[in-house]
């Protein structure tokens, strides 16, 4: 149901808000895992690296969605906190419009060029097959990744965190169902892991658009409601491009670093794939709580109640770093049995029990960064967002580079860089946050800044 966080206790409702998308986000993060798991240990490492090269594509194209999908979201929060319910419907089908014809762009130019981007990236010739296949049907999928996420971020914005965290439940059961089924019964390698994930992301774009049109009248359009506004779109491009550009440039910055593991062969390759699926996981709580942050944000930027903000990042700190701490430990503690899921063995094993053990003491620092970010980019203030985010990917990709051409660290270089890019990152958005620039962002103009 929609959650109102205009009013009542802050912690509580980023809490409750976050604790449902931190469920998602481990499902959804399940896809890849399930994917990576069922590979690692039936088909061996070489399979493995096809399926972790393709990473950094994927996330390349999925930045598209998820970054237009941001801006839209500050917009629907706004709105809905504002109780401008007509100019939210409006804004909606122009998302949707707008989401779903760029999916689709992006799906026939990945299919197309999948070889040609592969061999950019330096994929070794042992996997370039296995990678090109997998990853020209996961592009198929696209298109309902895309809609799937205008469709999560409209619900989030009204509160209403929980539906997303059922709808990846279900696709997620889709997918390692198929997955199995795919991989171990009919021998279908790397391309039977991708036609599960697509099928499962169809699953779950359906079943949200079916959610939002029943649950919610607001959500329903009248006859000639659906269509797309210039102006709508022009607002959406407004906040999503810079966050979209963002995203597209961090996951450039991943390709760069992508190419650096290529370079290192295949053993540093399986080693990366498996540390990366276990940072994945170890990120989910704090952007999950940074997620409820933009949106709590987002609701009382818009009812103009600043005060409300302020409070709600103080006790979002509370939660995020003893999380993080705790996260820490356990990434220390049990890096072997972790890196060991993925069915690595000798060297591989090793350089991935380093990798996460190396970058756990740090974790604190990348939480206290991202508790910030937050209220930046619920606000609307994402200009700044998204230079802080490119700057911190700036300097992780030079330290990355630095590091191993430079000094020949070898694969250390791949995680050496991540806690000088956290460092970096939270001393500017505090500076940023600081002087108070965020509170004159808002979409909709009513109330005064504090």
């Amino acid at each position: 149901m929609a959650r109102d966080m205009t009013t009542g206790r802050e912690g509580k409702h980023i809490l409750a808000f976050a604790l449902p998308i931190m469920g998602g986000l481990v499902l959804q993060q399940l896809y890849n895992t399930v994917d990576s798991v069922v590979v690692g240990q039936k088909l061996g490492d070489i399979a493995l690296g096809a399926v972790g090269t393709c990473s950094a594509l994927t996330m390349f194209a999925v930045s598209f969605a998820v970054g237009l999908t941001n801006g839209s979201s500050v917009i629907f929060a706004q709105l809905f906190g504002a109780k401008q319910l007509d100019k939210l419907r409006r804004n909606l089908s122009t998302a949707f419009c707008l989401l779903a014809a760029l999916g689709l762009a992006i799906s026939i130019l990945g299919f197309c060029f999948a070889r040609p981007l592969l061999k950019a990236l330096a994929a070794p010739d042992a996997i370039l097959d296995m990678a090109s296949g997998y990853f020209r049907i996961y592009c198929l999928g696209l298109v309902f990744q895309f809609v799937y996420n205008v469709a999560a971020g409209a619900l989030r914005s009204v509160g209403d965190s929980k539906a997303t965290l059922y709808f990846l439940c279900i696709s997620s059961v889709v997918n390692i169902v198929l997955d199995l089924v795919f991989v171990i019964v009919f021998h279908w390698g790397v391309e039977g892991t991708a036609i599960a994930t697509v099928i499962a992301q169809g699953v779950s774009a359906v079943v949200s658009l079916v959610y939002m049109h029943r649950k919610y009248e607001f959500f329903r359009f009248a006859k000639g409601e659906f269509a797309f506004d210039p102006s709508c779109c022009g607002q959406i491009l407004k906040l999503g491009v810079p966050t979209m550009v963002q995203m597209c440039i961090v996951s450039g910055g991943n390709v760069l670093i992508q190419r650096v593991v290529n370079d290192l062969g295949t053993v540093a390759l399986a080693a990366n794939t498996a540390a990366a699926r276990i940072e994945n996981y170890m990120f989910i709580p704090v952007q999950s709580m940074n997620n409820g942050l933009a949106t709590f944000t987002g609701q009382n930027v818009g009812a103009g109640k600043y005060d409300r903000v302020l409070g709600g990042r103080r006790q979002a700190r509370y939660i995020i770093v003893p999380t993080a701490l705790l996260i820490s430990l356990i990434l220390w503690v049990f890096a072997k049995p972790l890196i060991g899921l993925f069915g690595v063995t000798g060297e591989s094993l090793t350089l991935g029990i380093q990798h996460l053990r190396f970058i756990a003491p740090f974790f604190v620092i990348f939480a206290l960064y991202m508790s910030t970010a937050g209220v930046l980019t619920g606000s609307g203030d994402v200009l700044a967002a998204a230079c802080v985010t490119l700057s911190v990917l700036g300097v992780r990709v030079a330290a990355t580079y630095i590091f191993n051409y430079g000094f020949h660290l070898g694969f250390p270089s791949l995680y050496y860089a991540n806690p000088i890019g956290w460092a970096f990152g939270f001393i500017v958005v505090w500076l940023r946050f600081r002087t108070g620039i965020w509170k004159t962002k808002a979409v909709v103009k009513r109330g005064k800044p504090a």
